[in-house]
This record gives C-alpha cells, sequence and structure tokens, in this order.
C-alpha cells in the first residue's frame, strides 16, 4: 500500500498536462501512486497519460464527464494511500512537495489538512507573483471566514481522519468544492499550511475560476454565511442572509477599496465593529484561552488598522473628512508604535502628494497663461 496517493482529475487538459505528469513522477518522495481520472476527455489526455510507462500511475476512465466534484469523491474512494495529496492537471508541484507534506503531517498526527505557500504563473509558466498565506491554524480559521486561505492544487490531507469524520466533497457546492470541505475541517480538526512555495499555480483563461467566476462568488458567499450560522447562531447569522455585510467585511479585511467606495463614515465603521463582533464570537466557538484571545484580538487590530490606512489613502482625494476621521479610528483601535510609524508614513505620503498636485497646478497655470500671453 502506498504512503501517497497523488488524485489527479482532469477533463481536456492536453495543453499543460505533461508539465503536471512530470512534475510529480520527479518528486523526491517516491512511495506514492499516481491516481488520474480521465474525466471523459475528447482531446488527447489519454494518449499523453498512457504515453508513461512508469507502474505508479494508476489511470481510471469516466464513461462520460462526471465533472470535476463526482471524479473527486471516486478518486477519494479509490484511493489507496494514507495520506491523498492533490494535484490539478494545469499546475506544477516542486521536486520536495510530497516529502516536506509527508514529513509535516507524520511529525503532526493532530493535522488532518496540510497546503503551502505558492507561486502564481502565466500561460507560459512565467512567474507573476510569489503569495503567502498563513501557516498557523487559528489564523487559517479566521482566513477562511474571507476567502480560501489553500491552493487547491497544493493540498495533502489525512485519509482516514477526513473521510471518516468529516466526509467527502459536497457535490452541490459547484466551483467552490474545496473551499466547503476545508471549512468543514476547519471546524473539527487541525489544519496548516507550510511556509514553503511548493506549488505553482497556472493562471490561464480556461481555469475555473476564469471561466465560472460568477458562480464560483455566489457559492462562495452562502459557504460563509454558513461559517457565520456556525459561529453567531442560526438566528443571528439569518441577518447576513442576503450577504451585504459580509461582503462589506470581506472587502475591508481584503483591501479592496473600490468595493467599499459607497459607505460613508457611520457604515465603515458599522462594518469594523461587525468584524470585532465576529472575532469575539470566533474565540468563542474555538474555546481560545485568554493568552490566545489577546494575541489573536492584537493580530486582528493591527491587520484591520493596516488595511484602513489603506483605505484612508484612497478616501484623501474624495473626501478630507472621512480620511481624517478613518485615521483617529485607526489610532483607538490599536494605538502602537508599528501603528504611529505606519501612520506616520501614510501622513507623509498625504502631505507629498497634495504639494506635488498644488505645484502641478501651478505650473500648469503658469504655462497657460504664458501661451495665453
Amino acid at each position: 500500500m502506498p504512503k501517497v496517493t497523488v488524485l489527479m482529475p482532469v477533463y481536456n487538459g492536453e495543453i499543460y498536462l505533461r508539465e503536471a505528469i512530470d512534475s510529480i513522477l520527479s518528486q523526491t518522495f517516491q512511495d506514492f501512486e499516481f491516481l488520474i481520472i480521465n474525466d471523459g476527455s475528447t482531446d488527447s489526455t489519454r494518449e499523453i497519460v498512457c504515453s508513461y510507462e512508469d507502474p505508479r500511475i494508476r489511470l481510471i476512465d469516466n464513461d462520460y464527464n462526471l465533472g470535476l466534484t463526482q471524479s473527486l469523491n471516486k478518486g477519494l474512494k479509490l484511493a489507496e494511500g494514507e495520506f491523498i495529496a492533490r494535484q490539478d492537471a494545469d499546475d506544477i508541484s516542486e521536486p520536495e512537495r510530497l516529502v516536506k507534506q509527508v514529513d509535516f503531517l507524520e511529525t503532526h498526527p493532530e493535522v488532518a489538512l496540510v497546503g503551502t505557500w505558492y507561486k502564481q504563473i502565466d500561460t507560459q509558466g512565467n512567474l507573476i507573483c510569489e503569495c503567502q498565506l498563513p501557516y498557523d491554524c487559528t489564523q487559517i480559521r479566521w482566513g477562511l471566514l474571507f476567502y480560501s486561505p489553500f491552493i487547491h492544487s497544493a493540498v495533502m490531507l489525512q485519509k482516514s481522519a477526513v473521510l471518516e469524520q468529516i466526509g467527502f466533497y459536497n457535490e452541490v457546492a459547484i466551483h467552490a468544492e474545496d473551499y466547503e470541505l476545508w471549512c468543514r475541517i476547519a471546524l473539527r480538526l487541525k489544519i496548516a499550511n507550510l511556509s514553503d512555495y511548493l506549488i505553482k499555480w497556472r493562471v490561464h483563461p480556461s481555469s475555473v475560476t476564469a471561466t465560472y467566476g460568477n458562480i464560483q462568488q455566489d457559492t462562495t458567499l452562502h459557504i460563509q454565511i454558513s461559517n457565520i450560522g456556525h459561529l453567531l447562531g442560526s438566528e443571528e447569522a439569518e441577518r447576513w442572509s442576503n450577504g451585504v455585510h459580509l461582503k462589506e467585511m470581506t472587502s475591508l479585511w481584503l483591501g479592496e477599496s473600490q468595493e467599499l467606495k459607497h459607505l460613508n463614515l457611520q457604515q465603515l465603521n458599522q462594518v469594523i465593529e461587525q468584524i470585532f463582533h465576529l472575532q469575539h464570537a470566533f474565540c468563542n466557538y474555538y474555546k481560545l484561552d485568554s493568552e490566545e484571545y489577546k494575541k489573536h484580538r492584537n493580530e486582528v487590530s493591527i491587520h484591520l488598522s493596516t488595511q484602513l490606512l489603506k483605505l484612508t489613502y484612497y478616501y484623501w482625494v474624495k473626501d478630507k473628512y472621512t480620511a481624517w476621521q478613518l485615521l483617529n479610528r485607526v489610532c483607538r483601535i490599536n494605538f502602537s508604535i508599528l501603528l504611529v510609524k505606519k501612520a506616520m508614513g501614510l501622513f507623509l505620503k498625504l502631505i507629498i502628494r497634495a504639494r506635488l498636485f498644488r505645484e502641478i497646478r501651478q505650473m500648469t497655470q503658469y504655462k497657460f497663461r504664458l501661451e495665453q500671453d
């Protein structure tokens, strides 16, 4: 029986398939089976897989296209490994990915799911950016309220713990089945991320996110509201059912200033208070002790203050009064040396920008007068 099952459903993935397969077969960790589920592909996917003679490859052909979620669940049932690692047919695993994840799970048996940091690449494999994710369990659980702090293609899970205690992918959670499963796991079991860049996540026009973005967003919102229900109770969560408040909180937490431009100062203050209310319920739900509570409260305060500073800079152009009020709110949230330094840096930016603007305007007016003369 192999230690690891690498599970990769693929549908018409001929373009990047060889890169994905090669990245798994070249792993420094060797004790694995490579379970590839050909989900009714009509291109050369099957021929590409069959061109490999590596005995670790186990090809399963679906009679027709089942879709990603059903294929994943089929793979979970067929997997023979103690650990299951996900791999998408358009992504690339670094050579030490499996060995580092296996080592972590073996030394941290209380952790049911582990992901990694990742590098984002384009269609040609060129680096776009390096992306870090929270690695502490509490940080990840909190992050799951607003977004998915895992890359699907980068996770490895303990098969027995997840399938026996949590279950399979939810086939109703269309195009967000991974996020929904992570949330269910996080409610009951420990989770983590490795602070190593062990996956290259490819962005291209035919990816799930690019193709089904709107459907994915709607499904994600329903999952988030369900998460709120676990923390606040069903009655209070009912007030969030339209998703408006949650979208505003998510935008503020992720620093999406453009999404908050319609809010006035009073509404922004309400969003801030809602986040802290949620944070208190979060700590109670996961039974954080007083030291953990203070630590998490401080982390939330610092992050929220940083995002408010960014929002302040955005508001400076359109509404200086709101900008100054936001700066005041920032200081009330977390008045620390670090925050003062950030605030002073922002002050300097604003002052320099304002002075440059005045100088450019004066020069333009002077030039105009010369041209008129």
